[in-house]
């Protein structure tokens, strides 16, 4: 017998030995696999009772561990916000068209400053909306002036606040908002020969001058006049177009009756991190 022949041989007695038992084969493929399907379904029904009868307690914490924050995560993630701006008091100024209302604040985040509208409650009413900011870290005056019953102010009320990061802060102060205020000057209305007026006119001039590299286009000014230690009047006036180098007189009136002023009060106020503060060159 040649060598083609026994391999057609062997072919031949594989191909009968597979049509004999290919009911045997087919059977024993089905019963795999319903002992299959019969450990799988006995494998969850294992699961689902294990879990939900014996171990009920420990599942529905380890449930409820995947949404509750961890602690620390939670303390962190607290620690990296800010928070809110702290109303430190408010006080009223009487003139003769109303009251000047001042409330101070503070922001104690190192990083972060922010952008807000506030408003004054009067009785049921809100006075209109301002819009101011506040530097991180900053201890911040805002006023609103001449407000008709403003001696019944019992709150600030702050809305569409928007906070910002600032991690170059310092660096952008020192280098934008650098202003140099002198010869500040407060004159009565007793030298001004304006005492006998109805409504005394009193008198503060300064110089403004810009030692930043920026031009300015509307620098707001607010002045505080104190007699005795404390805040007897406040007003607050704008300096327009205030370019680099540049320095300008201000003179702002008080129409109000007034203590004997000591001393005066100028601070700036411009927003370094609005693009629309500065004057394109």
């Amino acid at each position: 017998m040649t060598p083609e022949d026994q391999i057609y041989e062997k072919q031949l007695g594989a191909s009968y030995w597979y049509v004999k038992n290919k009911i045997l084969l087919k059977n024993i493929l089905i019963i795999t696999l319903i002992i299959l399907d019969i450990f799988l379904i006995s494998y969850f029904l294992y699961f689902l009772i294990f879990n939900l009868v014996i171990y009920q307690k420990i599942y529905q914490a380890n449930l409820t561990n995947f949404t509750t924050p961890v602690p620390e995560y939670a303390t962190l993630r607290q620690f990296n916000l800010p928070s809110s701006i702290q109303v430190l008091g408010i006080t009223t100024y009487n003139n003769t068209k109303g009251y000047d209302i001042m409330a101070e604040i503070f922001n104690a985040n190192p990083k972060w400053y922010a952008t807000f509208d506030y408003q004054f409650k009067i009785g049921d009413n809100l006075t209109a909306k301002r819009k101011s900011f506040v530097y991180p870290n900053e201890k911040k005056r805002l006023l609103d002036l001449s407000v008709e019953d403003g001696n019944l102010v019992s709150q600030i009320v702050f809305s569409n606040i928007n906070w910002q990061k600032r991690i170059d802060f310092s660096d952008l102060y020192q280098q934008r908002f650098k202003f140099e205020i002198t010869n500040v000057k407060y004159t009565p209305a007793s030298e001004l020969g304006l005492e006998q007026q109805k409504v005394p006119v009193n008198r503060v001039s300064f110089d403004v001058e810009n030692l930043t590299a920026f031009n300015y286009k509307n620098l707001n000014l607010l002045i505080f006049l104190n007699s005795n230690g404390q805040i007897a009047a406040v007003n607050q006036v704008p300096s327009d177009i205030l370019r680099s180098g540049e320095k300008i007189t201000i003179d702002v009136n008080f129409f109000q009756s007034l203590p004997n002023i000591d001393s005066v009060e100028v601070t700036p106020e411009a927003n370094i991190f609005n693009e629309t503060t500065f004057l394109k060159f």
